[in-house]
């Protein structure tokens, strides 16, 4: 980088030399290079070896992905075939728009860089007297540098023209996303979630089910099937876990006795479980442990044969009888509790939280709640759309406000010194990497790079990116820790929070901290000498962080990428825990499939984007980078969402809009440089008229992104009006879209959504235009007449790109269209049938449906348990085909989402301490 200048000589600005020179990105390029090839070549040798491992959701009996095949490159053809509609049924509606904002990103990386290469460059060289013409080719692409005062008029412009295209692709996206979530919410309508809200803050008079469904229905809401106020039951949650505890002890010391497999020939472990889980008492426990101590010394391991060996064993089953009776009494007290619950609690406020969920007969009826205030007292009663049964952080539902604040305030505070903390150890960073600081402890360090142009960016840009990418990894466990401090209600509540705030800390610590640490460094003499001087070394020395970041996009594109395809932290934490396993449930835990952790995925994307929007004027060539990221992205993201992670819940995209708000906030830090640049070349014409899109941003992030965000999440009430009058049929796909008839089109009736007053009127001609017109060509002069021209193609403009953006959420999207006609597997569309899986013959081994759990702790006004759980088009995409193997047999679900409940007996809005499916003993396989 440049020396120090001094403020009172004519310096050589530093935005005009901070090029990064051609060995510098093909140093990044080919470590990165490296890393990623090796990684792609051992995940395409290890996923035809072990296809369970790296495409776990191949073993789904429901809605399973297309097999892959065990070619070495064959996997990326049968990735690139998977459509749309394959994506939305089996991985939902969110992982569609996740992968449908990194194609976004793409388009919108390569348009700009088109624009970048070959207007920008060459305009910024042509208007550049002072430009050297001995200057590579190679670092006239790479940075467009600032140079004299005339080519400003091309960053000029280009400010404009990057604006519109940010807001086109944007805006367009945004109203797919409406819409796709609209018509997704309408196919999903009879689940329990889509008719069902959150209601939180519930007053004292309305603590009881029968007056809050009473409180509804006398609004006028519609008619409530189902109410129930969640009790506080903390103490029911330690017995639940102690009992858990219990059992997975007894479990240990089972397969200690017997080992896993058990090596016995007369083993039976069905005659084993009727003995451990019978409850005897009296005269016949004695009788009746003496059989359970003669089977276990029958069955034992070989070692506990001899003399040593059969003291030892007494010893083991005199604990097991011990841990057994403790169980015994725990599993007791917990069904007698469960069974009197309801027949004791009175809605006492003592009991009761304030918390509830309400199920409507329609779901139009539940999102008309959703925006309604229903009661007087503004800070009570508040109504949201309810979260999946899943998706409800059960262990924290029930804290009071006063709990959540106090929580609230311990998180941010603790939020922030992390905060503070990580931007030291950033800064440090950022300075011990450096050449001249490395001189210190290694003098003869900087020697050797000036000499190897190579050695000298390995240790300039290189290693920096790679040092704090590592460093940057356990932030998101981090922040997960902090959401579920502060008391958040959802699962999907938390990875949002999470999100949100991963994104702000690389915001912080990449962007900002390695771009300020080099005008620190730089000037931090001049610093204390003149502070008035600040904006102006600020102004100069920003621009001089270019190469780092496209070393930073290069190494997260072919490294990073690469990869997550080799998953080699979960898997090799996979490996760990099976060698430490020893019980069937401990083995199962260990091979079940991943759940999708959007924090992972979303935040490095935003923080590339974001560096792209900055960097956009001063550096064309890190779109085509950038580009590039998004589409290596996209493709192995696609792979991981179709193949590998499970979906723990459905927002049906509800988070994407906040994100896509994030990222037009991006474009602040490029106005702000943009803007400083202009102020420090002395053009205050340019600065003055850069103004207005600061003006422009505010007010879309402001209203525009309000209203997307506020109407999208709830269905307009004439969509859901229409889809009941509406029967479906099936559609007539001839040239990839519906195509009504006339007869159809002519007596279907007209409804009007509430963005159709944005849509171009026709021109309907009226009786007198022709005499209009001719008095107003002969009254107005020509410069009238020219300004009426110019207002007339303002508006054709208008019209042509508002057509490309806008999507009108009547019509419903080509996707549902290609659902009905994939998917539909019985002759009927899928939109009357509400998506239910009904083939048989793609199940590996099919199984009975689940028998529905009948709610017996809250009030049922109706019969709704034939509803769904899960905001999803076919059924429980968890049950998993694994084949039982000689170390378990997968009989049970996990125990991943509340602590002593499985998994698969969160279907109803019940707390799941009261009527979640109790784990039961599993005892070792046979050999």
């Amino acid at each position: 980088m440049s020396s120090i200048y001094l403020l009172e000589e004519k310096p050589q600005d530093p935005a005009d030399d901070y090029l990064a020179h051609a060995s510098d990105l093909l140093t990044q390029t080919t470590f990165s290079l490296v890393i990623g090839g090796t990684a792609l070549f051992w995940f395409c040798l290890l996923r035809s070896r072990w296809p369970d491992v790296y495409a776990p959701r191949g073993r789904l009996l429901f809605a399973a992905p297309a097999r892959i095949g065990k070619t070495f490159f064959g996997w990326i053809s049968m990735v690139l075939h998977v459509n749309d509609a394959d994506i939305m049924f089996t991985s939902g509606l969110d992982a569609l728009l996740v992968l449908r904002l990194f194609r976004m990103l793409a388009s919108l990386s390569f348009t700009a860089s088109a624009i970048g290469l070959f207007i920008v460059v060459p305009a910024k060289v042509l208007l550049d007297p002072d430009s050297n013409p001995e200057t590579r080719l190679y670092d006239r692409v790479v940075t467009a540098a600032m140079g004299s005062k005339d080519s400003l008029v091309v960053h000029f412009a280009f400010a404009y023209v990057f604006t519109a295209l940010v807001y086109f692709y944007f805006a367009r996206f945004a109203y797919e996303t409406v819409a796709l979530r609209w018509q997704y919410l309408l196919r999903v309508r009879n689940t329990r979630p889509a008719r069902s809200v959150a209601v939180t803050n519930i007053p004292p008079e309305l603590a009881e089910e029968q007056r809050l469904k009473q409180h509804f229905e006398q609004s006028g809401l519609g008619k409530v099937l189902s109410v129930e106020v969640v009790p506080r039951i903390e103490r029911l949650g330690v017995l639940v876990r102690r009992r858990f505890q219990l059992l997975e002890r007894i479990e240990e010391q089972v397969v200690v006795i017997l080992g896993n497999p058990c090596p016995a020939v007369s083993y039976d472990p069905d005659a084993l479980h009727a003995l451990l889980t019978s409850h005897v008492h009296g005269d016949g426990a004695a009788e009746h442990w003496s059989e359970i101590r003669q089977v276990l010394h029958q069955w034992a391991l070989p070692k506990f044969q001899t003399e040593r060996g059969v003291r030892a064993l007494d010893k083991m089953i005199d604990q097991l009888e011990h841990r057994l009776r403790r169980f015994q009494h725990a599993d007791s007290v917990l069904q007698q509790v469960r069974n009197e619950w309801f027949l004791t609690y009175d809605g006492r406020r003592d009991r009761s939280s304030t918390v509830g969920f309400v199920t409507f007969e329609n779901a139009a009826s539940a999102h008309l709640a959703a925006q309604t205030f229903t009661f007087s007292q503004p800070f009570e009663l508040r109504v949201d759309l309810a979260s999946e049964p899943r998706d409800v952080f059960w262990e924290l539902i029930t804290l009071r406000a006063s709990s959540r604040f106090m929580r609230t305030i311990l998180s941010l505070a603790t939020y922030i010194l992390m905060l503070l903390y990580w931007l030291t150890l950033a800064f440090l960073l950022s300075t011990l990497v450096s050449l001249d600081s490395l001189k210190t402890y290694f003098p003869w360090l900087p020697d050797m790079a000036e000499k190897n142009r190579w050695l000298k960016s390995l240790f300039q840009y290189t290693t920096p990116t790679f040092m704090l990418s590592l460093m940057n990894s356990c932030v998101p466990y981090i922040l997960s820790w902090l959401a579920q401090l502060e008391g958040v209600q959802s699962r999907s509540a938390i990875q949002a929070s999470v999100v949100r705030r991963y994104y702000l800390f690389l915001l912080s610590n990449v962007l900002l901290i390695f771009t300020l640490s080099r005008a620190v460094l730089a000037d931090y003499s001049k610093w204390i000498e003149n502070p008035a001087l600040i904006p102006r070394l600020l102004a100069t020395r920003l621009p001089t962080a270019a190469p780092f970041f496209l070393d930073y996009v290069i190494l997260y594109a072919l490294a990073y990428y690469p990869l997550q395809l080799l998953q080699f932290g979960s898997i090799s934490l996979a490996m760990f825990r099976r060698m430490l396993c020893r019980t069937p449930r401990q083995f199962a835990d260990a091979l079940r499939p991943n759940y999708v952790d959007w924090a992972f995925i979303l935040p490095q994307p935003m923080l590339v984007f974001t560096v792209l929007t900055t960097y956009s004027s001063l550096a064309p060539f890190i779109f085509v980078l950038g580009a590039v990221y998004f589409v290596i992205g996209g493709f192995v993201t696609k792979y991981l969402l179709y193949y590998v992670y499970g979906r723990r819940f459905e927002t049906a995209g509800q988070f994407i809009l906040p994100i896509l708000k994030a990222l037009t906030g991006s474009l602040w830090h490029y106005y702000v440089l943009i803007i400083g640049l202009c102020a420090l070349k002395g053009k205050v014409l340019y600065v003055l008229f850069l103004l207005p899109l600061l003006y422009i941003n505010w007010y879309l992030l402001s209203r525009v992104a309000a209203q997307f965000y506020d109407n999208g999440q709830f269905v307009p009430a004439d969509m859901w009006s229409a889809s009941e009058r509406s029967t479906p049929s099936e559609p007539n796909t001839a040239h990839g879209r519906s195509q009504p008839s006339a007869h159809a089109e002519s007596s279907r009736p007209s409804h009007h959504t509430s963005t159709d007053y944005l849509l171009p009127r026709p021109h309907v001609p009226a009786p007198f235009d022709d005499v209009l017109d001719t008095i107003d060509r002969e009254t107005q002069g020509s410069g009238s007449r020219l300004g009426e021209r110019m207002r007339r193609r303002v508006e054709h403009l208008w019209t042509a790109v508002f057509r490309r953006i806008y999507v009108n959420p009547q019509h419903t999207p080509q996707i549902f269209h290609d659902l009905d006609r994939c998917y539909s597997l019985t002759g009927r569309s899928l939109s009357q049938t509400n998506y239910v899986w009904e083939d048989e013959d793609l199940a590996e081994s099919p199984r009975e449906a689940p028998a529905t759990v009948t709610p017996r702790f809250s009030t049922t006004f109706d019969n709704d348990d034939q509803m769904r759980a899960e905001l999803m088009l076919a059924r429980d995409q968890r049950e998993s085909g694994i084949k039982p193997d000689e170390f378990t047999d997968f009989s049970q679900s996990s125990v991943s989402l509340l602590e002593g409940v499985l998994d698969e007996g969160l279907a109803v809005y019940e707390h799941p301490y009261l009527l979640g499916n109790l784990p039961s003993l599993w005892l070792p396989m046979k050999k």
